[in-house]
Parts: structure tokens; C-alpha cells; sequence
């Protein structure tokens, strides 16, 4: 076996490892291979006598593994309980043979790992067969990271259920600031998505009695939500400290309800007290700003706009305004560099521009109000990684030559994208922890209400809603239900 890997010809080490790592793993799928049939095989001994299952034979079956195709065989069952029958596969059930269209969990781990850091699926496709066994079309990639970015997406939309229903384990984590950054990347549609948009478009065009032009590239754009609890105390590289992605094309609504719940589950709430949102000044990263938090334009921004619209010799004047926190001068000095471009139409249009962009959003949260303490390990600094963040996680993958995507297919590529770098298909796959004991809680109320023929309800407003008194003529029952508050109404009981 050996002499046909080594041959008298003249080899290279690389291509040894190589060989050498191929059949390792066609080794190591033959393992599989074995035990499996093996195990297949107890089972069947395991049910002898056992009349509710009904031996169908074998049914070959291939799964797609980082070593490569282990194909192997297993006895299919006749499962009949109660009167009602199924087919089971008892060896795929007992050994929890997860897969996703035959591919194993740590090949899809693998794949969704690779996906994010090359710049297409065929690029994913070749870096899979370099570092792998597996032989994947980059199809079948881009299925698979749908798939896993699709299963995030659900995840988000359970927990904001969740979260309105008042059901989720609230965290236990006390933490003193949390920083959030927004931004977007706009990404060419294809397909049915830009037909539609084409449409869209002639129908506003003919509205407005403007020129309609078929070949103008048709866009949808990409958020991205970082949220973290600071930086890194000396630390060189400013890393920072616990921080979580949201991602996808979805509205502010959607963003805010998803961090909502995401920030209950890991956070004490009440025991932050600094939230602050540092954005480009897009009406959206306002919008999600939350309730008593701190909006803040993102620096970059601030002198990106400066530089877009303002003449090069006069773009100091108002840097060093910026930079001076003298903001209340900056209107005065835009109306004075109108005079100085000479009135020209266009230069003014773009200093009214500018002018209306610097009027809010230009103090910084450490202008506003009083920093608390930093705990241990952590130091609060400057906002303003959004732009890095938006490169590194979404810009090269998205990008990056001339790429167009379906919506769907984007948002769920974009979910995957921002997942940490340790990928772990199990928190996904995990259900989500949930407290239902004050739906227990209140099913028991409508019970004991119902077993006693004589009660009314007594209706109190407060500030978070309608409280349900109820009493009954069982008084120790009674002094109970004093104790609380019922925050709903008890519908079918009155």
C-alpha cells in the first residue's frame, strides 16, 4: 500500500502530506463504515421478539463527512404502536445521525466557518477540497449556509415572541454601559427581487414624469448592528470586550425588537446606565436608539461628509471645529464659504447639504453626561469600529467583484457571516430557555375563579396597563390574589 504512495519517481513533500492525509481519511471512513453496521446489527439483536417492529431490510444511505462519503447500510423498521405506523431508521435515531441533506453537523460547521472569510461559494468550494476530504459542488455550499442563515433568522423571530409574551429567562449579568454601532451596505439584487424593484421604479418615474433607466443597478441595502460592553483595558488593539452582531435585510423594527430580547436574555437591564448609539446619521440607526439611550453621529461620517462637500482649501476650518467641540460656530462659517465658492449652484446645494447634517449629532456621549466607572478590565473610549466592522464581516464577502444576490439568499448569508468566529451548530439547534410560570400562574387564578360560583373583578389602570383584581368569597383565596397584579385581562371568566 505504502510502495503505491511512494513510487520511484521523484516526489515533493507537499504532494506526500497529501496523499498520505487522502487516505487517512478514506481509512477513517471505512471506520465509520464498520461501526456503523456494527452498532445496526446489536440493534437488531436488542429487538428480537419484540413485535411492534417489523424488519423491512436494508436501505443504503450516504453521508457527506469532513473525511469524505461514508456510505454505509441499515436495517429499516415497521413501527407500529397504538394502531399507528411509522418507518424508522432505529440506528439513525439511537446514534442522533443529525444531517442536513446527508451532510454531517461537522461538515456544515466547517462549511458555514469557510464561507464568511472567502469571497464566493466557489472560492468556498476549493478552500473545502484543499482542507477536506468532503466533495461538495459549491451549490450544495451555498444550500447549506441558506439553510444554517435561515435557522438563525427563526431563532431571532422565537425570541422576540418570546420576548412580547414575557416569557423569556431574563440574565443574570450585571454590566455597567453598553455601546451599539449601525450601519449599512447596499448590495445589487438579482433575479425576481430586481424585477420587481424595475417595476417599482418605472411606476415611480412615470408619478414623478422622470426619465426611467432599465439598466440602473437595482439595490437593497444591508444592516448591521453591533452591540458591546467596551474595550479592552491596556490593550494595544482596543479589542472589544463581548461583542454580539445582528445582521440581515431587515427593518429598524426588526433590529430593535431582536436586540430587545437578545440584550434580556444576557443582561440585568435595569442595572445599566449608560446606552449609547453611535450611527452614520441614516434616520433608521436613530430610530433604534433606545428609550433614555444617548444618539450619537459616528465621527467618520462627520468628516467624511466634510470632505464630500466642502472645497479641499477650506475643509480645515470646519475639522478643526469638530475637532474643538465649537459646533455652534459651524453654521455661521457654511454660510461664510458660500460667499467664498462664488455662489456656484451646485457648491452651495452641497453646503446647505452638510449644513443640515451638522446641525445635531455632534456631541459626544462624554460631553453629555457623566461616565460611570468602568469595571475591572475594561475602559470606556471613543465610538467608532462600525466602518471596520462593516468591511471585515460583510463588505468583503458581499462585495467584492460583480456579485448580485436575492434577498433571501443575502440576508441568510449575511446571518452566517456574522456569527463568532467559533462556530457551534448546537446553540443554534438549542431551544430557546423560556419561563412560563406566569402563564402557569395565571391558569391557575382562572381555575380557582371558576371553581367559585360568587367573585367579581375589580378593573385598576397603571402606568404598564389594566390590573385584574379578582375576589372571591374563599378569603384566604382572596388575601393571595392581593398580593399581585395580573398585567392582562382574564378573558372568559367574566
Amino acid at each position: 500500500m505504502f510502495e503505491n504512495i511512494i513510487t520511484n519517481k521523484e516526489i515533493k513533500f507537499n504532494d506526500l502530506e497529501k496523499k498520505i492525509f487522502k487516505f487517512v481519511c478514506m481509512l477513517g471512513c471505512l471506520i465509520i463504515k464498520i461501526i456503523l453496521e456494527k452498532q445496526d446489527k446489536k440493534i437488531l439483536e436488542s429487538i428480537k421478539g419484540d413485535k411492534r417492529f417489523d424488519n423491512r431490510g436494508f436501505r443504503k444511505s450516504t453521508i457527506h463527512t469532513i473525511m469524505g462519503d461514508v456510505q454505509y447500510k441499515r436495517r429499516l423498521y415497521k413501527l407500529t404502536e397504538n394502531g399507528i405506523s411509522r418507518y424508522v431508521f432505529l440506528l439513525d435515531e439511537k446514534l442522533h445521525i443529525n444531517t442536513e441533506g446527508k451532510i454531517s453537523q461537522n461538515l456544515i460547521e466547517k462549511i458555514v466557518s469557510i464561507v464568511p472569510v472567502t469571497d464566493s461559494y466557489r472560492k468556498a468550494e476549493k478552500v473545502m477540497r484543499e482542507t477536506t476530504n468532503a466533495d461538495l459542488s459549491f451549490e450544495t455550499i451555498r444550500k447549506v449556509t441558506v439553510i444554517e442563515g435561515n435557522k438563525i433568522a427563526e431563532r431571532e423571530k422565537q425570541e422576540v415572541a418570546y420576548y412580547k409574551k414575557e416569557q423569556l429567562v431574563a440574565g443574570l449579568k450585571e454590566i455597567t454601559a453598553l455601546f451599539e454601532e449601525t450601519d449599512g451596505l447596499w448590495i445589487n439584487l438579482q433575479g425576481k427581487d430586481r424585477k420587481k424593484q424595475l417595476e417599482k421604479n418605472k411606476e415611480k418615474c412615470k408619478k414623478e414624469n422622470k426619465e426611467f433607466n432599465p439598466k440602473k443597478k437595482i439595490k437593497t441595502e444591508l444592516k448591521l448592528h453591533i452591540r458591546y460592553e467596551g474595550w479592552k483595558k491596556d490593550d494595544t488593539r482596543h479589542s472589544l470586550v463581548n461583542k454580539k452582531y445582528i445582521a440581515g435585510i431587515m427593518t429598524p423594527k426588526e433590529i430593535s425588537q431582536v436586540r430587545d430580547a437578545q440584550i434580556y436574555q444576557e443582561y440585568k437591564v435595569s442595572k445599566i446606565k449608560l446606552r449609547v448609539v453611535n450611527g452614520d446619521g441614516a434616520q433608521w440607526t436613530k430610530g433604534i436608539t433606545p428609550k433614555g439611550g444617548i444618539y450619537q453621529k459616528d465621527q467618520f461620517h462627520i468628516m467624511q461628509e466634510i470632505t464630500r462637500d466642502v472645497p479641499k482649501e477650506y475643509r480645515n476650518i470646519l475639522t478643526e471645529l469638530v475637532n474643538t467641540k465649537r459646533f455652534k460656530e459651524i453654521p455661521k462659517v457654511i454660510e461664510a464659504l458660500k460667499y467664498e465658492v462664488g455662489g456656484e449652484e451646485k457648491a452651495v446645494e452641497k453646503l446647505n447639504k452638510l449644513k443640515k447634517y451638522l446641525r445635531t449629532g455632534l456631541e459626544r456621549y462624554t460631553d453629555l453626561v457623566e461616565v460611570p466607572e468602568a469595571p475591572s478590565g475594561i475602559e470606556y473610549r471613543t465610538m467608532g469600529t462600525q466602518e471596520s466592522q462593516i468591511f471585515s464581516k460583510l463588505k468583503k464577502r458581499f462585495c467584492s467583484g460583480r456579485k448580485a444576490f436575492r434577498k433571501y439568499s443575502a440576508n441568510a448569508l449575511a446571518k452566517v457571516c456574522v456569527l463568532n468566529e467559533i462556530f457551534n451548530l448546537e446553540e443554534i439547534e438549542t431551544p430557546i430557555p423560556i419561563d412560563t410560570s406566569v402563564e402557569d400562574w395565571i391558569k391557575e387564578i382562572e381555575e380557582n375563579v371558576k371553581a367559585n360560583k360568587e367573585y367579581h373583578i375589580a378593573k385598576e389602570k397603571t402606568s404598564q396597563g389594566t390590573a385584574v383584581h379578582t375576589f372571591t368569597t374563599d378569603l384566604p383565596f382572596m388575601k393571595e390574589l392581593m398580593k399581585y397584579k395580573v398585567i392582562s385581562e382574564l378573558n372568559g371568566i367574566y
